[in-house]
C-alpha cells in the first residue's frame, strides 16, 4: 500500500475539545514546554494569571455556510496561515495556526520546523491541504482520538477555529474559512496613546474582541468555547521555587546583618519545622520532587536576563533599610508562599500524567471486552436475573 492510499484510508478522527486532548496533541506533534488550557470566562485577572499566553483559540460548532465567510483579510507574508479544509482536523489547524506564528518563544520542534519550512510560500488552500497530507501531523492527531471516534457526517455542525495572537506589533485574527489573515485595529489604551501590542499588552486588546464575537454568538445561539495555549506550568511553577529560594537566601543575609541573633529572637528553628511538615502533604510532596527532578531551571543561573534583573530590584526596594521585624515577616511570608507553589506545582504533574494515562485508554478498544463480558453474563444467566432485580 503506498503512502498516499494509506492516507486516504485513515481518516481525521474527531477530537471532541479538552485540555488533555489538545496538550497531548502538542507534545505528540514534538512541541516541548506548552500545555492548552480552557478560559471559561474573559475576567481580567483570570486571563492574565495563565500568562504567558502565546495564542487565543475560539472554536464554534455550527454548519459551515458561505455567510461565515467574511472575505476581508490582509496580505501579510509573516504570518502563517492555512484555511481548514478538513473539519475533522480543526484542533489541528487551530494549534499550528498559533504555534506556526511563534516559533521564536516556543520550541515547537523539529518537525514543525520542518513542515512550516516546506509550505511556507504556499497560499492559505494549499497550507490547509498540506496539514491533512502529513502522515506525521495525521499520526499525531489521530494518536490523541478516542479509537471509537467517529468522522463527522455531512452536514454536521463542525469546529470552526478562530485564533488571535500578537504578529509584529499588531493583533491577528486567524479565522480557518476566511481567505487570510486580519490585522486587527487596536482598542483602549492602546489605541489612546498609539502603542504597538506587546507581550504584555495584546491580551486586553483580544479580550474586547473576543467579548464582541461572543456576544453576536450567544445571540445566534452557536456553541462555542474558548481556549489558549499557555506555557507548562510546571515551569511557570519551577521558576517561581528557584525565585523563592533565592529571595529567601537574600532575605536571610539580610537579617544576619542587622541582626545576628535573630534566629533565636524569632524562633526561627520551629518556623522551619513548621514548613518542613506542611510539606508533608502528598502533593506537596509531589511538587517537592518534582522540583529536584524536572529538568528545567535548576538553579538562579538558569533564570532568564530578565528575571534576574526584576528579582534584584525586588531585593534593592524591599529588603534594603528595613526594620528586623518587617524583614521577618517577608522571610515568613516567602515561605509560605514556597508551600503553595510547591502545592501547585504537585497537582499540575497529577494533571499532566492524567492527561497521558487518558490518551492511552483512548486507544484501546474495550468493544470485544465488554461484548464477551455480556455474552459470558447470558450464558451463566446472570444478566437475567441483573434485569429482573433492576425491574
Amino acid at each position: 500500500m503506498t503512502q498516499r492510499e494509506s492516507l486516504e484510508d485513515d481518516p481525521w478522527l474527531l477530537i471532541e475539545p479538552d485540555p488533555g486532548s489538545l496538550s497531548q496533541l502538542c507534545s505528540r506533534m514534538g512541541v516541548k514546554g506548552v500545555q492548552v488550557e480552557p478560559i471559561p470566562n474573559l475576567n481580567r485577572d483570570f486571563i492574565r494569571d495563565l500568562r504567558p499566553i502565546y495564542g487565543i483559540t475560539l472554536l464554534l460548532r455550527h454548519k459551515p455556510e458561505k455567510s461565515y465567510r467574511d472575505e476581508m483579510f490582509t496580505n501579510n507574508n509573516n504570518v502563517y496561515f492555512a484555511n481548514q479544509v478538513v473539519h475533522d482536523a480543526y484542533a489541528m489547524y487551530a494549534i499550528l495556526s498559533i504555534l506556526l506564528n511563534r516559533e521564536e518563544t516556543i520550541d515547537i520542534g523539529s518537525e514543525l520546523l520542518n513542515f512550516k519550512e516546506f509550505t511556507s510560500d504556499f497560499p492559505p488552500m494549499l497550507k490547509g491541504l498540506s496539514v491533512t497530507n502529513s502522515k506525521i501531523l495525521k499520526d499525531a492527531h489521530n494518536g490523541v482520538a478516542r479509537r471509537s471516534a467517529r468522522q463527522s457526517a455531512h452536514g454536521d455542525n463542525t469546529y470552526h477555529y478562530i485564533s488571535y495572537l500578537p504578529i509584529g506589533g499588531h493583533l491577528w485574527e486567524l479565522d480557518g474559512f476566511k481567505r487570510g489573515p486580519l490585522r486587527l485595529g487596536k482598542s483602549g489604551e492602546l489605541k489612546k496613546k498609539s502603542l504597538p501590542c506587546t507581550e504584555n499588552s495584546w491580551l486586553d486588546a483580544a479580550r474586547a474582541e473576543l467579548q464582541r464575537k461572543l456576544d453576536i454568538y450567544q445571540r445566534q445561539q452557536i456553541p462555542f468555547s474558548v481556549w489558549s495555549i499557555i506555557e507548562d506550568r510546571r515551569h511557570v511553577y519551577q521558576r517561581r521555587l528557584v525565585k523563592k529560594a533565592y529571595l529567601k537566601s537574600a532575605i536571610e543575609r539580610q537579617l544576619d546583618y542587622c541582626d545576628p541573633n535573630w534566629r533565636l529572637t524569632f524562633r526561627a528553628h520551629q518556623w522551619e519545622d513548621e514548613y518542613k511538615h506542611a510539606l508533608e502533604t502528598e502533593r506537596c510532596k509531589r511538587g517537592a520532587a518534582m522540583h529536584i527532578y524536572f529538568p528545567y531551571c535548576r538553579s538562579i543561573e538558569d533564570l532568564s536576563v530578565q528575571d534576574r534583573a526584576e528579582l534584584d530590584s525586588e531585593i534593592e526596594n524591599n529588603m534594603i533599610n528595613r526594620p528586623v521585624q518587617e524583614l521577618v515577616d517577608l522571610w515568613l511570608q516567602n515561605q509560605d508562599d514556597s508551600i503553595r507553589i510547591y502545592e501547585r506545582l504537585g497537582e499540575e504533574q497529577e494533571k499532566h500524567e492524567s492527561y497521558e494515562n487518558v490518551t492511552i485508554r483512548r486507544q484501546h478498544d474495550y468493544t470485544p471486552f465488554i461484548r464477551t463480558f455480556i455474552s459470558r453474563l447470558v450464558a451463566r444467566g446472570h444478566l437475567q436475573r441483573m434485569m429482573a432485580d433492576i425491574s
